[in-house]
């Protein structure tokens, strides 16, 4: 199988086995989403592209949890919308 057809959850099994490769093709099949939907969360572009590029460190934490009982891009966009509702929260508070 090659990049192009490799699925989103073979790439997240390939990440938990400390694959770099894996994650750069999960970054560029989804950075820009997750940058547009963070972006809308928090209204902030700077904000947006911070918490977008945690989410990709939070993926290379986590993939060895990921069960699949979502799609990637669903568990994807759970983690940034978490970051983005806890970055708003500091915000506020601070």
């Amino acid at each position: 199988m090659n990049a192009a057809t490799e699925t989103d959850r073979a790439l997240v099994d390939r990440v938990a086995k400390g694959d770099r490769a894996a994650v750069r093709l999960l970054f560029m099949r989804h950075h820009a989403r997750i940058y547009r939907f963070v972006a809308r969360q928090t209204g902030s572009e700077m904000m947006a592209d911070d918490i977008a590029n945690e989410v990709f460190l939070e993926l290379w934490k986590q993939a060895p949890g990921f069960e699949g009982r979502s799609e990637v891009s669903t568990w994807l966009l759970g983690i940034a919308r978490f970051k983005a509702l806890s970055s708003l929260r500091k915000k506020k508070e601070g």
